[in-house]
This record gives C-alpha cells, structure tokens and sequence, in this order.
C-alpha cells in the first residue's frame, strides 16, 4: 500500500510564479517544477502526495479582502477529505505577514500552533496516527520594487524571527520541524514566492525529511 502525504499550504504549494503581475491571468509552474510534484518523483511509486495549496492561505486571520483564506477554518475539512494519510505537512504563515494583519513573528506561530492543535486532535479518526511536519516559511525577499510592495511593506526583518518561533511551537507540540529557509529563499522578483530552482531544492530537501520521518 503507498505511502499517502498531505500538504496543506499556500501559494508556494500553489506553484504561483514570481513573475504574475497581478494585471494579467495568474501563472503557475507545472505539476513537475512545484516542490510537490519534485517531492512525489523523488519519493516514487510507493508514495503519493497530495497537494493542498491556497493562494493567501493564512493561519488562524480571516482576510476581509481575499475571503476564504482563513487556515484555521479548512484544516479539518481537508484532513476529512484526504483521509486516511501517513503524514501531513503544515507550510502556511507567509501571508500573516501582510500589513493588513499588524501581527508579530510570536502571533504567526501562536496561530500556526492552533492549526498543529487541530491536527494532533483530528489523527485519531485515522488508522495509522498520522504523522505532523510543521514547516517554517523563508523570509522575504526584497519587496520594495515588487507587486507587493504595500501589502507587505516593513515586514522583511520581521519575517526573518518566523522559523524560530515555528520551530518553538513543533517541540511544544512534540511534532517535526523543517526550516525551509535553510534550503531555499524568496525571489528577488516580487520578494515572497519560489523561482523553479528553488521548488526543486525544497522538494529534493522534502524527500529526505519525508523517508525520515515516516520511512
């Protein structure tokens, strides 16, 4: 029987390409260029991975602008829907950092915590206990001359103290941790979503942490 993951993340697990203007149609990378798609064709057939990717996909805030998009509220649905799983990954954060939230690093991870609550409290229903990867987002890149230059403004030196609270709440938690910004960094394009080189080295990295973990 395969292996089954579960991503539950944003629009770096979308595929949204740096390059959207946000004038034109949004573009995505192919199925094979997104971590995802690099983390199934590395793990192989005896896996499969499931992506969940919202584009402004929060943790606990309810954007009043993008509606929706409010972590907290789609965990468990989507846990139900995919189930059973061996292993689900919690990428998401990145988006808290909007202006429009005014919250500090320690809130983002406060509210990421209440989506790895949530997890730990819904794997009962599933055979197999499944396991929890808290994944913390890289740090901005520069935004100042990108599309996101006011919905994120000011908040490049905050988004650098994300992982280490991320990485505080996994142990509270007794779950994994992952530090994406070890492995990878933000465009310098429009400051916040992955370039092509960057999902494979995120997804290549992924392997690893996946056979790791559950085997």
């Amino acid at each position: 029987m395969k292996k089954t993951v579960l991503i539950f993340g944003d629009s770096n697990t979308w595929g949204w390409k740096p390059s959207n203007d946000m004038i034109k149609p949004l573009e995505r990378w192919d199925d094979d260029v997104r971590w995802p798609g690099v983390l199934q064709a590395g793990l192989g057939d005896g896996y499969k991975v499931i992506a969940d990717g919202l584009n402004g996909r929060t943790t606990v805030w309810n954007d009043p602008i993008e509606e929706y998009r409010c972590g907290k509220d789609q965990i468990i649905p989507t846990m139900d829907a995919q189930a059973p799983f061996d292993m689900i990954i919690i990428f998401v954060g990145t988006n808290d950092l909007k202006v429009r939230y005014t919250v500090s690093p320690q809130d983002i991870a406060n509210g990421v915590g209440i989506l790895v609550d949530k997890a730990l409290h819904q794997v009962g229903d599933y055979t197999g206990e499944p396991k929890v990867l808290l994944v913390g987002p890289p740090p901005l890149g520069p935004i100042a001359d990108g599309v996101f230059k006011y919905m994120f403004a000011g908040n490049e030196e905050k988004s650098k103290d994300v992982a280490q609270f991320y990485k505080g709440v996994a142990e509270a938690y007794g779950v994994e941790f992952f530090d994406a910004g070890t492995v990878v960094k933000s465009s310098d394009e429009d400051g916040l979503h992955l370039q092509a080189d960057q999902h494979e080295l995120l997804g290549k990295a992924m392997v690893k942490e996946v056979k790791r973990i559950i085997g």
